[in-house]
């Protein structure tokens, strides 16, 4: 509902927006606007009224805000005339305005020219390429490349090809991931991770949209759309050169910028749910809304990915409930829960400070902890398997190693079982 037309809210028939549920007073709380401003007021309910986790009397809210009212939990969002409601964007990708306006550059796009999607971990980097894939109408096969995964002595051959007996352990021809990608798109993922010795060749094939397999004496032209993606900007690469400039330029058609989970908060209960129905069998238990009010305010270092394993977690233990209640989730989601509700719309609207800096710096070292504490998770599904646990929550087994490197108290034997 649009807030322009919301003032009272409550169980009576006379409000302005009628909430049904045991915990909403008949007229619970009063919403101001006066132009850009909002405001929410307590009206004397019985179970009262938060923003961002606090009670309150009276308090403005703003874009970002959670707001709860007994059962109900709302994100205050700036609405524009238009705008796409929550849905599925591309092929089993789903999301709001936020995120349809971010990628809506790439689905006008009618030109062949490669792109870069550059999003934090778990923000959907691939389903964005997949969906690129087919809003461009490409008749061949989307191909997918983990450049972090690829051996450094073997990428040149896995991407362009290789003759038989090209190189020792060669016992069979291969046409490379580029040329299986013809006609379609290949998706270049972690694309920094990709070896600087081979970032010249990468850049010739752009170039000349040539290949030449290993061992072979004649380039092989392609037709296949290129797909890149990284999880900082290539530009902060090229100048701390771990990125080849002239690469960095060529790759460049148009770079997609995808919105992390937390600036996007309005999605997060409407897909966590999309997630339960879809794991579930169509039969998902029940939400607290207390549940719900704590997945509105964590932080979501991982992002989507996050959220999947969350989803997948909580139906794993607790399907057999009538509901899944807020003491389900792990502490913490709980304990970030609070720290977010201190202060998550200030901290996310001030201006830049050196505080600032130190917050960002801060909040790294605690993506750490919550990526470890995923990998943790995974390795448990994994019986212990270090690379399918990496698979799972989708970052490289050196990076998972260095994970567990980190966290010397920690060892495998934990979750062998």
């Amino acid at each position: 509902m649009s807030l322009a037309r919301l003032n009272v809210v409550g169980r009576d028939d006379g409000c302005h927006a009628v909430l049904v549920g045991s915990e909403i007073s008949r007229r619970h709380a009063e919403f101001r606007i006066d132009g850009p401003l909002v405001a929410v007021r307590d009206l004397g309910s019985r179970n009262g009224v938060f923003v961002n986790g606090a009670r309150v009397q009276d308090a403005p809210v703003m874009p970002g805000d959670v707001v709860r009212c007994g059962e109900w939990i709302g994100v205050l969002v700036s609405e524009r005339e238009g705008a796409p409601a929550f849905g599925e964007i591309g092929p089993g990708w789903y999301g709001s305005a936020t995120l349809a306006d971010a990628v809506e550059p790439a689905r006008r796009l009618r030109a062949d020219l490669p792109i870069i999607v550059q999003g934090e971990t778990g923000t959907g980097k691939e389903g964005t390429a997949r969906a690129i894939h087919t809003w461009a109408g490409r008749r061949g096969p989307f191909v997918a490349v983990n450049c972090a995964a690829l051996p450094a002595e073997l990428a040149e051959a896995e991407l362009f090809g290789y003759r038989k007996g090209a190189f020792t352990g060669a016992d069979q021809t291969s046409t490379g991931l580029f040329r299986a990608a013809e006609g379609g798109s290949i998706f270049l993922d972690e694309i920094l991770e990709l070896p600087l010795a081979l970032q010249p060749k990468l850049l010739r094939v752009l170039e000349e949209r040539r290949v030449r397999a290993i061992g072979e004496t004649r380039d092989v032209p392609i037709d296949a759309r290129v797909i890149a993606a990284t999880q900082e900007p290539l530009g902060e690469a090229v100048a701390a050169k771990r990125f080849r400039a002239d690469l960095h330029a060529r790759l460049d058609g148009l770079t997609v910028v995808l919105p992390p989970l937390r600036t996007r908060r309005e999605d997060i209960l409407p897909l966590f749910l999309e997630l339960l129905r879809q794991h579930a069998g169509g039969r998902p238990p029940a939400v607290e809304p207390k549940l719900a009010e704590a997945l509105c305010l964590y932080d979501w270092p991982l992002n989507v990915r996050e959220l999947v394993l969350l989803a997948r977690r909580l139906l794993g233990l607790h399907a057999h409930e009538s509901s899944l209640k807020k003491s389900h989730l792990p502490e913490r989601m709980l304990v970030r829960g609070t720290t977010c509700a201190d202060g998550l719309a200030a901290a996310d609207r001030s201006a830049p400070t050196p505080a600032a800096g130190i917050e960002r710096r801060a909040r790294r070292a605690t993506d750490d902890d919550s990526e470890f504490d995923a990998l943790i998770e995974a390795l448990r599904q994994a019986d212990g398997s270090v690379a399918k646990a990496a698979a799972i929550v989708g970052v490289s087994r050196a990076r998972a190693y260095r994970l567990i490197a980190a966290h010397p108290g920690f060892s495998l034997d934990e979750v062998r079982q």
